[in-house]
């Protein structure tokens, strides 16, 4: 029961804050949120003073020694009395008693009252109810002579509703709180409302310590200390020693006193001189503190004090001046989980993990049963689609295997377009007669047909056989025909291929001189063709010829007829190169295979013409052949065409190939494409 109710008001300057009213017997003033009076300066400590109420006219301030102090009317105090209207000063706050009242007097007499109250209602009732009629008629009564001996007549005077004074709903009453009670005057009381926690499921076998330090009822501090140690209190610190929690040297008469003396090993509670309260030792009565230290010890670190060891499970009560001291050896409580999965549900976790492993290994499967669908859109597209393309590649295919038929019958004919002769030393001069006035004619060298070496004579030997008479003529006739192009480096004779000899141009329809400048090229006035053989033409084998080819016609390809005509437009042209392939699979099947997609490749490559017409070169593609048949990968296996679009969309145009399954492992190929405009 609270002995005072005091009210206080707190200022901050000249503004009132709020008012406060405590029913503590100690009240505790600091910064702490979990004082009595919180005092929100930055100035006061945490816990800054104490105030002890032993009555409305028996109040005391202690200062608890903290910076700056505490003002109590203007004047710098550790310990003195309070009256109503007293200013107390910490910090900037202002704190004013306005009451000091006793507690219970407001509700003495309303609860007096309730205990006037009779307890059973049923008590004035029943000597009202008797009817009268039963009164009258009791004299008459034949049974009245037997009243006396009738068991009934004395269980009446002996009513059970009579003694219902000790009702416990009448108990209740007297106990009950009014709701306009000031505080103090009552007490809240923490109820049971479960079964016990088992202690294996929140303690530990190692041994602790637990000491609770009280100021009369008010819990001040609590400590749990495992492993066992040394717990003291009091305000002296130093610089190898410090007390666990403050109190004043003035109730403890020390300023340092041990509360427990303890290691890993024992446990022993210190009785100071002038202490009472018990111990409570399993096994054992509860013994007073004067019993206790007949068979305590004296302790070395308070003089006049005793230790008693206490073994697990033992209690111990020491009330000192206002403070009491309790400790307990109990059992170690159990660490409490640190960590992100300390409060983890570890079968929710679990729950959870499962799932996402089913639908992982899901995808996976799907992910991995897919087969590649490289660039196609085949899967977007109906059957009837996809069999018209189909048609169309393979006829695109057999397009272009028919074309390269013809072109091999035609390299293999002996009729083509292009001579064999070179490009003649020195400066470029046009094939002719200087003194001719025919055109279109070309040169011509007599000769076998089948003259397996076709040369010209030297240009001295002609000049000596006109410049020297009979001799000259003579050598001149052994060097060879005066009617056929000379040239410096010339042999001695004259030798070709042709019925006649001539001095005609390069190219003519027919042979005959013509006009030119005596040279052995298609322009110019010099007399050399401006090149590096020893030769006429332009081929590169050979020493005499009438075009760029290989063969002994005139003109520039491997055709049946010379330079001329109309044009003739053709498809880009798409041939397969040399293939390689390392691997158990016929070489046959993958270039029939690659060559009826042909049609895939040849679009890219008109991607590739629109953007450059004169685009030509080779398309390199290394790809592997998986298990099952299909491009697994596909690269760059060599390419000079200048477009690197072109040759990174043939590239991945393999990836939508199929291929038998072969047999042994994969399979690696490298296929060249060579692309030529129309």
């Amino acid at each position: 029961m609270a002995k005072a109710v005091l009210t206080f008001a707190l200022y901050q300057g000249d503004s009132l804050l709020r008012r406060e009213t405590v029913t503590q017997d100690i009240v505790k003033v600091g910064r702490d949120p979990k004082s009595h009076l919180q005092v929100e300066d930055e100035l006061a400590s945490r816990m800054h003073a104490v105030i002890e109420v032993a009555g409305p006219d028996d109040i005391t301030l202690i200062d608890l020694g903290n910076e700056p102090g505490t003002l109590v009317n203007g004047a710098n105090v550790n310990k003195c009395k309070l009256h109503v209207g007293d200013q107390i000063q910490v910090g900037g706050t202002l704190i004013v008693l306005e009451r000091a009242e006793a507690a219970g007097a407001e509700v003495a007499a309303p609860v007096a009252a309730a205990a006037a109250v009779s307890s059973n209602p049923f008590a004035a009732s029943a000597a009202a109810v008797a009817p009268p009629a039963f009164g009258a008629a009791a004299a008459s009564n034949p049974f009245a002579a037997a009243g006396a001996s009738n068991p009934f007549a004395a269980a009446g005077a002996s009513n059970p509703f009579a003694g219902a004074a000790s009702s416990p709903f009448a108990s209740a009453a007297s106990h009950a709180v009014p709701d306009d009670a000031p505080p103090g005057t009552y007490t809240y009381t923490m109820l049971k409302s479960g079964p016990d926690v088992p202690p294996d499921e929140v303690e530990s076998n190692a041994p602790a310590v637990e000491v609770m330090v009280l100021w009369d009822t008010n819990v001040l501090h609590v400590s749990h200390l495992a492993p066992p140690r040394n717990f003291y209190v009091g305000e002296e610190e130093g610089k190898n020693f410090s007390c666990d929690f403050f109190v004043p040297s003035e109730k403890l008469g020390t300023t340092r006193m041990p509360v427990v003396i303890g290691d890993a090993a024992s446990v022993a509670v210190v009785i100071p001189p002038g202490a009472t309260g018990h111990v409570e030792i399993a096994g054992q009565p509860r013994m007073s503190l004067d019993q206790a230290r007949a068979q305590a010890q004296p302790c070395s670190e308070l003089s006049g004090a005793h230790q008693l060891p206490l073994p697990n499970g033992a209690k111990a009560r020491v009330e000192l001046n206002g403070f009491v001291f309790q400790v307990a050896a109990v059992n170690a409580g159990k660490p409490i989980k640190k960590g992100l999965a300390a409060g983890m549900d570890w079968t929710v976790a679990m729950y959870f993990g499962l799932s996402f492993l089913s639908f992982g290994g899901l995808i996976a499967a799907m992910a991995y049963f897919v087969p590649p669908m490289g660039l196609t859109d085949e899967g977007e597209i109906d059957k009837d689609r996809l069999l018209l393309i189909q048609q169309y590649l393979n006829a695109a295919a057999e397009r272009e295997q028919e074309e390269k038929t013809e072109d091999v019958v035609s390299e293999n004919a002996d009729n083509k377009e292009g001579g064999t002769g070179t490009r003649a030393k020195g400066e470029e001069g046009s094939m002719g007669k200087e003194t001719s006035k025919a055109t279109n004619k070309r040169y011509a060298v007599q000769g076998p047909k089948d003259n397996p070496d076709p040369h010209l004579a030297r240009q001295a030997a002609l000049r000596e056989a006109r410049d020297f008479g009979m001799i000259g003529l003579l050598n001149a006739g052994a060097a060879g025909d005066p009617n056929a192009p000379t040239a410096p480096w010339g042999r001695d004779t004259s030798s070709g291929m042709d019925d006649v000899s001539a001095r005609g141009n390069m190219w003519g329809d027919e042979i005959g001189d013509a006009f030119g400048a005596g040279g052995l090229g298609l322009s110019g006035i010099g007399e050399g063709g401006g090149g590096r053989g020893e030769g006429i033409g332009l081929g590169n084998i050979g020493t005499l010829g009438h075009g760029a080819g290989t063969g002994s016609g005139q003109g520039f390809g491997a055709g049946h007829g010379r330079l001329g005509g109309s044009h003739k437009t053709k498809a880009p042209s798409v041939r397969m190169g040399a293939t390689t392939v390392n691997g158990r699979l016929p070489p046959e099947v993958i270039q029939r295979i690659v060559r009826q997609n042909f049609g895939r490749f040849r679009m890219c490559y008109e991607q590739g013409l629109s953007r450059n017409p004169n685009l030509e070169g080779r398309v390199g593609v290394r790809f592997v052949i998986g298990r099952d048949g299909a491009v697994s990968t596909a690269g760059n296996g060599g390419s000079d065409l200048p477009d690197t679009g072109v040759v990174s969309c043939v590239v991945s145009a393999f990836y939508g190939l199929s291929f038998p399954q072969p047999e042994g492992g994969i399979v690696t190929v490298v296929y060249p494409i060579m692309f030529s405009p129309g």
